[in-house]
């Protein structure tokens, strides 16, 4: 029983770090790499669009306004990559 157990924990932990994360062909891109990292391991993105997210700042709400890179993948969904400021802030499938 414990095993079982052991084993849907590791399964709900590996799943929740590939929402932060994703492979392109030169390696693995993760929340807070440099957007010179994003380019260095997958390239130039298909298109580029800008849009607001929700930001919380120790208790403070507020719009911030990123840019999103979207890179296509042969036979799965796209990956939306959220930057600002020269960081990866999120990592999304489309």
């Amino acid at each position: 029983m414990y095993k079982s157990w052991l084993i849907v924990f590791a399964f709900l932990l590996s799943t929740n770090a590939m929402a932060d994360s994703f492979r392109c062909k030169r390696g693995l891109v993760k929340n807070g790499d440099s957007t010179n990292t994003l380019l260095n391991k997958c390239g130039d993105p298909v298109r580029k669009y800008s849009t607001q997210i929700d930001m919380n700042d120790h208790g403070r709400r507020y719009k911030a306004g990123v840019t999103n890179w979207v890179y296509e993948r042969t036979g799965k969904s796209d990956m939306i990559v959220s930057v600002r400021s020269g960081e990866v802030l999120k990592i999304k499938p489309d």
